[in-house]
């Protein structure tokens, strides 16, 4: 953090513009399209890259997991994340958004996390077929191509660090007609969309603020909201994050995430 790049700021909001420039990061913006993918492409859904001597990770009750998404390094760049390489993100099949409204996971019992530093040949990849029917129970509902556009944003007002901008919180502070100060953040920085690093996005609240153990993931990874334009749905409309430590994500080691998923 701490870049010293302008950054659009509503016209309120300018008092805190000196500290809010301090939680500059970097994040690439993900937008999806029907594009044709390969089993190299960055992608929700899917087939997944699988070499021939590796097996589909399972999940607690031993049934193989399904591709939430895969991210080929070397379709984007930013500082922190590898240039080469491929991460991929695997949960069940069925997700069970009924019994619970929010879930944390660090031990990988409920996702699995592989990264690929180097990629193996088309002939040296196994051919994974998955069944075409729609499963309600899982987030996705067809597959999508990535396309990442590379920005800069500030502590989105769901993120736990938000809260360290001002000594009074905004939503004790009003403009001139009266308008809390609060409002106005929620309006322009809330954290949505579909991104790699930058600042999160929760329907209820950041885990990382209930459980300082959890505070040493401190980078975003992956974000993957609801967006039923593209068939993704958490439960009633809700988001998942997957978090890493910086440094950890420095030295290409994905063993230990923090995997979180919420909805109204």
């Amino acid at each position: 953090m701490g870049m010293t790049k302008d950054f659009e700021l509503p016209k309120d909001l300018t008092p805190f513009r000196e500290i809010l420039q301090q939680t500059l990061v970097p994040t690439s913006h993900i937008t999806l399209s029907n594009t044709p993918t390969t089993l190299y492409n960055s992608k929700f859904g899917g087939d997944p890259y699988l070499p021939k001597n590796r097996h589909l990770p399972k999940d607690s009750q031993g049934r193989e997991m399904r591709l939430l998404a895969q991210i080929n390094f070397s379709e984007l760049s930013l500082p922190q994340f590898p240039k080469k390489g491929l991460l991929q993100f695997f949960i069940p099949h069925t997700v069970n958004f009924n019994d619970e409204e929010s879930h944390e996971d660090i031990w990988q019992h409920h996702f699995k996390i592989r990264y690929y530093s180097e990629l193996r040949p088309y002939d040296e990849l196994a051919s994974v077929v998955h069944t075409t029917n729609e499963n309600k129970h899982f987030p996705l509902q067809e597959e999508k191509r990535l396309h990442f556009k590379q920005t800069d944003e500030i502590v989105s007002i769901m993120d736990y660090r938000f809260h360290t901008i001002s000594d009074t919180p905004l939503s004790l502070l009003f403009n001139d007609d009266g308008i809390n100060l609060y409002d106005i953040y929620m309006k322009h920085f809330l954290g949505q969309g579909h991104k790699i690093g930058g600042y999160p996005y929760f329907t209820k609240q950041d885990p990382r603020e209930r459980y300082a153990f959890l505070r040493k993931y401190d980078v975003l990874l992956l974000q993957v909201e609801s967006d039923d334009e593209n068939g993704i749905m958490w439960g009633d409309c809700g988001v998942a994050n997957f978090f890493i430590n910086s440094i950890n994500l420095a030295n290409g080691d994905f063993s230990d995430i923090l995997y979180h998923w919420d909805h109204y």
